[in-house]
């Protein structure tokens, strides 16, 4: 039996079929290997093939055991958009709902298909057709938007110009749909027959012909804006003010306040719930003025978020309850302002009651779906809006959207709120619609009102002006918190007062955004006169105070950093107000930091004012302190570099540091600005100029190349290093045509916590190079030495020497009463109340109490 089996695996049939099986064992081992490495590739970047390669295909084996989010998915593989949103994502949580909604889309359960719209056109039926039309690439009857769509039918094509606001829509040709306005005139009319191919997503109903468009009327009523009455003399209507706040620009609010305040109106104020300075600030307000609330209900509100929508809703659902008298809601910011008195929106409000006051995008309602990210799912989780994938948005209803500043109706109100409400179709399915929506605010309430009885009220006007300069507000702005980029408004400047005033004059409007007091304050200050018709002579007029921070914070965490060097600053002042006489004073030893407050003043900023305890009870300070400019221009005739500085924090927007006192710590994120004169000698070989980092050993961290030849803007470049910097003095020197032009120096300020961080300490042979443009000399190699020995053995000392070299103080005053000492040496000390630089100075315009 043996035998006869040998004999037969020698046989022509079992070697083929062993060699098959064989083959098919080794290509289902290729695919698994494959398969494996393209996983690795998709989830933790790309894949270098090598020696290498046994150890991932290990690790991958590894992962497919491990549990996770990915593998519980229950919808199978998700997009690549999903998937990227779902891997950056840093909690289980967040991880799991971005997963939920993923599966939803893919499932179409997330979107409603169709909604009602309540508000058809007069004369028209819906869908109904006006007949088959002549029609081709050289005379298009429906010229205002064209498209091919896979899967077309008629209902499809209806639906889509429906959405953009158009009056007619045509399908031509089986796959193409076009919309527009104008009714086509009888003169094109053709028979049916004209219009017989088969429509690509329905093969039973015909789309127009190869020169021929069957027209369809869409239904949706025109683009008409209610038309505004003339106000009336002497009228009057109540208002309610939502004030949604965010940063610590309290006395920027409560000018505000002060402003728009009147006795018979209604204010409620949401404070962002990580923002505890402003919100324990305003609380005062509430024991005197019975008509100021401050929400309770508070969220965290980022750009772009759903949060936005929902403090709007929210608060507009509180304000029904606090008052049930007042007839319109307008939202303000911080950053708004008034235009024209509270008397004269009155006026007008009364001669259109029942109006909606909404500013539209304009015409092209597919453009801005797009920009918009209409068509796309987001979801906020983290304090950040995630991109999820792409979705077809609801059919039967009219898209329109533009700014999110509106003034509404106390009836519209009623109906978006009110739990009696809550099952209407149209206003159930927009709420779900927009949870899964960037910028929902910039769109609700316009869909809302255009596709309810509502619809006649639509006012294409929200009384709002804004400064908008495409170039700079534009820069891809919030990537940081959102997926998208977004665009912001420019903040008025006294330079833009002649614009301002030439918009009053011809349009119909009563605030403006935005407003920044620690940008421009004085422009603010001329619009104040306006609306007063007096000339302002309060104390305090041109200078402005912002807070910093403030001990009772308890959101955010204060920055140990900034407090540190805080009480160096404060040592030095004391220093500086006793001189030679620390022995009379012994208790004046600063103890603790209770706020820092940035001031300006003519638009200027002057340095921050920190206001500090000293062991001495009952005794306090605060001192005027301002960083010194640590760069240096080498001998260049003429000058071809007028600015050159390091911060963090940089607006690019409005070209300035946010961070103004300029702490930076080894986890910052530090940015160069530079601006080029215009004295650029254009026969040099390149139009290029160098950055060059040195750390606090010399050493090149990094090299960048920028562009000199735009003299017109301020240029900046973020110093690109993933890894911690290293405590100490960094330095930065700008190489142009070989010379060095301009160096400056920056502090990375030491802490506790930087003992236990690892360095990066290599360098590459191409950064060795650059090291001839940082002369190495013995003083300075001592100095440096020295410096670093110090910092090592007492943070501390260390910190008080430096600080000492980067700022300057500028002035110190005590608050409420001198220290003991101060009558013994008949020291001629100041009271903060008497200066009019101090946070404890007059400022009567800020003041609401």
């Amino acid at each position: 039996m043996t035998q006869n089996f040998l004999r037969c695996l020698m046989c022509r049939q079992f070697r083929t079929y062993f060699l098959l099986v064989i083959a098919m064992a080794f290509v289902f081992q290729s695919l698994l290997v494959f398969y494996l490495l393209a996983k690795v590739k998709d989830t933790d970047g790309p894949t270098e093939f090598g020696s290498s390669d046994s150890s991932r295909i290990q690790q991958a084996f590894v992962n497919e055991k491990e549990p996770s989010v990915l593998s519980k998915s229950t919808c199978g593989t998700l997009s690549k958009t999903a998937l990227s949103a779902i891997k950056r994502a840093t909690t289980k949580k967040c991880k799991e709902e971005l997963s939920d909604i993923a599966c939803k889309l893919k499932n179409n359960q997330l979107v409603p298909e169709r909604l009602p719209n309540y508000c058809p056109r007069k004369d028209s039926v819906p869908g109904s057709s006006l007949g088959c039309f002549h029609d081709n690439n050289q005379s298009r009857l429906l010229s205002s938007y064209g498209v091919k769509l896979p899967g077309l039918t008629n209902q499809k094509c209806i639906d889509l110009c429906a959405q953009s606001a158009f009056l007619y829509a045509g399908t031509h040709n089986g796959k193409e749909c076009y919309c527009g306005n104008k009714k086509p005139s009888l003169e094109h009319l053709l028979t049916k027959t004209y219009c017989s191919v088969p429509c690509d997503g329905q093969s039973s109903q015909t789309c127009g012909g190869v020169d021929a468009t069957e027209i369809f009327d869409s239904g949706v009523p025109t683009r008409d804006s209610a038309k505004l009455q003339a106000p009336i003399v002497n009228g009057t209507a109540k208002i309610a003010f939502i004030l949604t706040l965010n940063g610590r620009a309290l006395r920027q609010v409560t000018r505000l306040l002060r402003v728009i305040y009147r006795p018979h109106h209604v204010y409620l104020i949401h404070v962002d719930a990580r923002q505890d300075f402003l919100f324990r600030s305003l609380l005062q307000l509430e024991l005197k003025y019975p008509n100021i609330r401050i929400s309770r209900k508070r969220q965290s509100s980022i750009w772009g978020g759903v949060s936005l929508l929902d403090v709007l809703l929210q608060s507009m659902e509180q304000l029904l309850e606090i008052d049930s008298q007042w007839q319109f809601v307008f939202n303000l910011s911080e950053s708004d302002f008034p235009l024209r008195s509270i008397e004269s929106l009155e006026a007008l409000l009364a001669a259109n009651p029942g109006r909606n006051f909404l500013k539209s995008h304009g015409r092209q309602t597919r453009q801005f779906i797009h920009k918009q990210g209409l068509d796309r799912v987001f979801h906020q989780c983290e304090s950040r809006m995630w991109r999820v994938g792409d979705r077809n948005l609801p059919a039967g209803i009219r898209i329109d959207g533009g700014s999110d500043w509106v003034g509404l109706a106390r009836s519209v109100v009623e109906f978006a709120t009110s739990p009696s409400h809550s099952n209407d179709p149209l206003l159930r399915g927009l709420k779900e619609l927009y949870r899964y929506t960037l910028l929902p605010a910039e769109s609700f309430f316009h869909v809302l009102i255009l596709n309810s009885k509502f619809c006649d009220s639509y006012a294409d006007n929200n009384l709002r002006m804004t400064l908008w300069r495409r170039s700079q507000g534009c820069l891809c702005q919030h990537r940081h918190v959102v997926d998208w980029c977004g665009c912001s408004p420019m903040v008025f400047r006294t330079a833009d007062w002649t614009h301002l005033t030439s918009v009053m004059a011809k349009s119909t409007v009563f605030f403006a955004r935005k407003f920044e007091a620690a940008i421009d304050q004085s422009v603010m200050n001329r619009l104040e006169e306006q609306l007063t018709n007096t000339s302002l002579s309060y104390p305090g007029l041109d200078c402005y105070w912002e807070s910093a921070y403030h001990r009772a914070d308890l959101t955010p965490k204060p920055n140990q950093a900034l407090l540190a060097v805080a009480l160096s600053l404060a040592k030095h002042s004391i220093s500086l107000l006793l001189q030679n006489s620390v022995a009379e004073c012994p208790g004046l030893r600063p103890s603790r930091v209770v706020a820092i407050t940035s001031y300006f003043r003519h638009d200027h900023y002057q340095g921050d004012l920190i206001h500090f305890e000293v062991d001495e009870k009952e005794v306090e300070f605060e001192a005027l302190v301002k960083p010194l400019t640590k760069t240096t221009h080498l001998m260049e005739s003429p000058r071809i570099l007028s600015t050159l500085q390091v911060g963090s924090d940089f607006d690019p927007k409005e070209q300035v540091f946010r961070n103004r006192l300029g702490v930076l710590t080894s986890r910052s994120k530090p940015i160069v600005t530079f601006k080029w004169t215009g004295h650029i000698n254009t026969t040099a070989a390149s139009q290029l100029a160098h950055l060059v980092w040195f750390d606090p050993d010399d050493n090149v961290r990094a090299v960048h190349n920028v562009n000199v030849t735009d003299a017109s803007k301020m240029g900046n470049q973020n110093l690109e290093i993933d890894h911690p910097l290293k405590p100490g003095v960094w330095k930065v020197a700008v190489i142009y045509d070989g010379k060095k032009i301009a160096t400056t120096e920056f502090l990375i300020v030491p802490q506790a916590s930087d003992q236990s961080t690892q360095f990066e300490t290599r360098i590459s042979e191409s950064q060795k190079a650059w090291e001839k443009y940082l002369p190495v000399d013995a003083k300075s190699a001592i100095y440096r030495r020295e410096r670093a020995l110090l910092m090592k053995k007492d943070i501390s000392k260390f910190l008080d020497k430096m600080t000492a070299e980067y700022y300057a103080i500028q002035d110190i005053c005590y608050k409420d009463q001198p220290p003991h000492c101060a009558t013994i040496g008949f020291h001629d000390w100041q009271s903060c109340l008497s200066t009019d630089w101090s946070s404890f100075s007059q400022d009567p315009k800020s003041e609401l109490l």
